[in-house]
């Protein structure tokens, strides 16, 4: 246990060593603060001024990173290499074969395309749905499990049966658009270094209410600039399991680590791209994104179904920066990967700040509710930088939405990270 998680130790320090900095800062204690009392200075503006002061200078060269990217030259078709999609399904019905059709359709040689579903103990039509697609085209496998034993289960039945160089994940409520595989699988072609590759996810449903227009573009965001620039530097953080493309010998090695991983006594059964991410970045290799590979999911239309897929992801995350710090100064003595470990670092920083500040700022703003103002006003600034990055992908006012989000989510969604941070053992799925 102490050899896997020794890594940490340098970053442990480093914290202290932030946090002692944050509490020394010259702010000028209370004159800065609309509260007026110096413990207001001391135990909360001057670590948000800290985190503040690290969010602007990392936004900076994301910015140049993002304006920098394009996506990669597509493969020509003779060089493409045979590719094996595995689709995990669970309680999807018809869906689940609307997922196949779309990848069967796609613009890839027919006899480099193949595909292996995996039905994880459904209790509804979802096998039928699968089967009945396997009966029209014999590039369709499908593997049936008695019940329900969790995502990670059912891909590890997909990947023993996988004998190309690549495999492409897909999830079952997801449709592929027709050029997505060929595009997704070109820079695994183009590098050897390159280990995964994600694609671009879209809401499918984005015009169906306020909250999934409002989705629409923060995805966009999460892909077409976070993705993006991380691209630049080789240091994708998260390949989504909605669509992304592995190479085989990346992920091999570790397919029984990343199966029975345990996090504080428990076997994680959520997160597993965020893990297998991990898992392909701590060989060595580099994870981009290619944005012009698409796929549509399905979004949460209601506040309940937000949260809940907010609060897996967020339980991920906290879980995996820890498995990632811990290997991150062994990535940090190669000077190509410098720039992706200082990229994830200042990114992982933020967390603790950000547990520690939230409670506080709700204590103030009961007792002040003044703050919230200067509070709204700054999630519409920070807002603008979404709405810049839709804009300059799809040329409309959709981004409008972003300032829209940004306030929605300062007054409805803090309290996810702290449920997080308590919650971090609970392997619950919630979205199903």
């Amino acid at each position: 246990m102490w050899s896997r998680f020794r890594g940490l130790v340098p970053w442990l320090v480093a914290a202290l060593a932030l946090l002692w900095v944050a509490f020394h800062l010259p702010v000028g204690d209370g004159r800065l603060s609309l509260v007026g009392q110096e413990w207001f200075g001391r135990w909360v503006v001057r670590p948000a001024v800290a985190m503040g002061l690290v969010v602007a200078v990392s936004t900076v060269w994301r910015i140049v990173l993002w304006a920098l990217y394009r996506p990669g030259d597509p493969v020509d078709p003779e060089a493409l290499p045979p590719v094996t999609v595995a689709v995990p399904a669970y309680q999807e019905g018809p869906r689940a074969g609307e997922c196949l059709r779309s990848i069967l359709a796609s613009h890839y040689p027919r006899d480099r395309l193949r595909v292996v579903a995996v039905d994880d103990g459904s209790r509804d039509d979802t096998r039928q749905h699968l089967e009945a697609v396997a009966r029209e085209d014999d590039r369709v496998e499908v593997v049936g499990c008695s019940e329900n034993r969790g995502k990670r289960a059912a891909l590890l039945e997909a990947f023993e049966r996988v004998r190309s160089p690549i495999v492409v994940t897909v999830d079952s409520d997801t449709i592929v658009e027709p050029e997505a595989i060929r595009r997704l699988v070109g820079p695994l072609v183009r590098d050897a270094r390159v280990g995964a590759v994600a694609g671009r996810i879209e809401a499918w449903n984005r015009r169906q209410n306020a909250l999934t227009r409002m989705l629409g573009v923060r995805y966009r965001y999460g892909f077409d600039f976070i993705r993006a620039y991380q691209s630049m530097i080789g240091g994708v953080l998260v390949c989504p399991g909605a669509l992304s493309a592995w190479r085989m010998e990346a992920i091999g090695p570790g397919l029984g680590a990343w199966r029975h991983q345990r996090f504080l006594g428990r076997e994680c059964r959520n997160g597993d791209d965020h893990a297998q991410t991990n898992a392909v970045l701590s060989r060595g290799y580099r994870t981009v994104y290619q944005g012009d590979a698409v796929a549509l999911t399905h979004v949460p239309a209601t506040y309940g179904g937000l949260s809940r897929m907010y609060l897996r992801w967020a339980r991920s995350n906290l879980r995996e920066s820890l498995r990632y710090l811990a290997f991150a100064p062994r990535l940090a003595r190669d000077p190509r990967r410098l720039a992706s470990v200082i990229d994830a670092v200042t990114l992982f920083v933020q967390i603790p700040l950000r547990l520690y500040l939230l409670p506080l700022s709700w204590a103030v703003t009961l007792t002040h509710p003044a703050v919230l103002v200067p509070a709204v006003l700054s999630a519409m600034v920070a807002s603008l930088l979404p709405a810049l990055v839709s804009f300059r992908s799809e040329r409309g006012l959709e981004g409008a939405w972003a300032v829209l989000y940004g306030v929605f989510s300062l007054l409805t969604l803090q309290w996810i990270y702290p449920a997080a941070a308590v919650t971090v053992r609970s392997n619950r799925w919630l979205t199903r």
